[in-house]
């Protein structure tokens, strides 16, 4: 990165630290009910809850990697700037971390799919993230009436191979759409309290849960929405829902890891039974 332009990335930090006020409409998730609310704060509000020594003006770089379908690669988003995208680069844009965005989506996927495929432990050699977000929209196991056993399995085989990377893992779930927030909304929280029991299995610092569609579902109900502000189609959001997921989840993401970078906390996993 050229010098002028750290500079000037540094400065416009400092600002962010000394000046400027953020709106925050995301809440801290409880431990056991991951219950969200709404809140506001000012930015000295908020960087008075950072974790210490995460304001720094050097900047570092990282790579996130992102393991999910089509939701997750920014379908119905006219240039597929997913909820997902738009977070990471609202943390290069504000924070001292630029973040290298690696898109390993699979449109039409799962992961039982994807571990079919064994695809993950080469991308994870090859690309060497220091984050992968895992998020899956769920709704073609839905579809497909993915057995709970073969889905837990693969899901955990998803968190295994990337805790054994040095990667911290983020499992985000997707914004709200007409099928989850409808008719497949019972199956699809079922799938998503599996991912929760899976995650806790391993029993390792370095596996952070965000429930964005619970938050995206909150801040809905309190500004009288519903899906049909944020439809692209019944199976996705539209770039509306895209903004919206990927304000949440940067919210979410500064409220969980302050303004520095998010790193790995040594080898701190055990090992998940299958």
């Amino acid at each position: 990165m050229k010098p002028q332009k750290v500079q000037n990335k540094v400065q416009r930090y400092k600002k962010i630290r000394n000046a400027v006020t953020y709106v925050i409409c995301a809440a801290a998730l409880v431990l056991g009910g991951w219950a969200l609310a709404k809140v506001q704060t000012s930015n000295k509000a908020l960087l008075e809850t950072t974790p210490p020594n995460s304001l720094q003006d050097k900047l570092t770089t990282e790579k996130v990697m992102i393991i999910g379908g089509s939701m997750a690669h920014g379908w119905k988003d006219p240039n597929d700037d997913s909820y997902l995208k738009r977070a990471f680069a609202s943390l290069s844009d504000s924070t001292n971390t630029n973040w290298v965005y690696d898109d390993r989506t699979t449109v039409g996927g799962s992961p039982v799919i994807l571990q079919k495929k064994e695809t993950l432990q080469t991308w994870l050699n090859k690309d060497k993230p220091q984050v992968v977000v895992i998020s899956w929209g769920l709704l073609n196991d839905v579809y497909d009436k993915t057995p709970m056993n073969k889905f837990n399995a693969a899901f955990k085989d998803e968190i295994k191979k990337s805790l054994a990377a040095h990667a911290v893992v983020l499992i985000v779930t997707s914004p709200v759409t007409k099928a989850t927030a409808l008719y497949d909304h019972d199956q699809v929280e079922q799938y998503i309290q599996n991912e929760v029991k899976d995650a806790s299995a391993f029993h390792s610092k370095n596996i952070y849960f965000i429930d964005l569609n619970s938050t995206m579902s909150t801040y809905m109900k309190a500004h009288n929405q519903t899906w049909q502000m944020y439809y692209g189609d019944s199976w996705h959001p539209n770039q509306a829902g895209h903004e919206l997921g990927g304000k949440l989840l940067y919210n979410e993401l500064i409220q969980t890891f302050g303004t520095g970078p998010i790193l790995y906390k040594g080898n701190t996993a055990k090992s998940a039974q299958s």
